[in-house]
């Protein structure tokens, strides 16, 4: 087993630095700052501690040739091979940017698989690659997560609860659990280009952004290891995906390029298995 991937699976999460380059980065920086001045005041209103939320989908993709180049960018699909995820699958991401002087954003994990056993395993089911615009410290808002909160029944679990509230998105209480210092809690400054990849079930966070500056991330949703995965989990993944519209676009008259980039990634599932219902909270299977 190779050093990063025994990381990974321990730890729930690994860093890979210099993935993006610079003449990217302007790139996607672009188009970041584009999308978000076409969203209204209230979104960022309703997102106070996220900054925003604006939705990648395969639309954005196609009509954004450097997301699409982005998504299928071989350094990251080598990441994920280097953690021993050959044929991954590409659901949806998000534009997460936190303006200057914005608050933290609150301690939460995504796993919206908990009513699959595979979660409880070392198997991923979503995993999220992370990569930010912007150098970022502490000051700034860096990423900060909790090693082993994947596998292992943290405080938080039965503390913060399960889906963002109004309250939480616009921090209406700044004393909430869900804003204030965990236990075991590590904080991971990085580079610009450089790349985080982690379990959907590991604790995250972020710092407030104590700045001047923007700082933006791009937050994208894959499924790693969905080919190997039991058909229930396949099922699941695909119904979940195509329930959120993520998963959709018609594909006839699209740039070949782009969807020479992207097709690989679709997820497909064609079997007979029903879906396994989705559920947010972690059973007493996680110790």
């Amino acid at each position: 087993m190779s050093h990063k991937r025994e990381q990974f699976i321990t730890k729930g999460y690994c860093l890979f630095n210099n993935i993006i380059n610079s003449q990217m980065l302007v790139e996607l920086r672009k188009v970041t700052d584009k999308v978000l001045s076409m969203q209204d005041i209230s979104h960022f209103k309703r997102q106070q501690t996220t900054g925003s939320m604006v939705l990648i989908d395969w639309e954005m993709a196609y009509r954004y040739n450097v997301m699409a180049k982005f998504i299928s960018h071989p350094k990251m699909l080598g990441a994920l091979a280097e953690l021993g995820f050959n044929d991954p699958k590409f659901g949806h991401g998000r534009i997460i940017s936190k303006p200057p002087h914005s608050p933290p954003l609150y301690w939460h994990e995504d796993g919206r698989f908990w009513g699959d056993p595979v979660s409880y395993t070392s198997q991923p089911i979503q995993c999220f690659l992370m990569v930010y615009l912007t150098d970022t410290t502490p000051k700034n808002g860096c990423l900060r997560v909790i090693p082993g909160s994947h596998l292992k029944r943290h405080p938080l679990h039965d503390q913060v609860p399960s889906k963002q509230n109004e309250a939480i998105a616009t921090y209406a209480n700044p004393e909430d659990i869900v804003f204030q210092r965990a236990e075991g809690v590590v904080d991971l400054p990085m580079k610009a280009g450089d790349l985080v990849i982690g379990y959907a079930t590991l604790f995250h966070s972020a710092h407030s952004n104590q700045s001047d500056q923007i700082r933006t991330v791009l937050t994208m949703w894959y499924y790693p290891d969905f080919v190997n995965l039991p058909e229930p989990s396949q099922a699941s993944v695909a119904d979940q995906e195509r329930a959120g519209g993520f998963n959709q676009i018609d594909t006839v008259s699209l740039q070949s390029t782009t969807q020479a980039l992207m097709e690989p990634l679709r997820i497909a599932y064609k079997g007979n298995a029903a879906p396994i219902q989705s559920q947010w909270t972690p059973g007493m299977g996680l110790k």
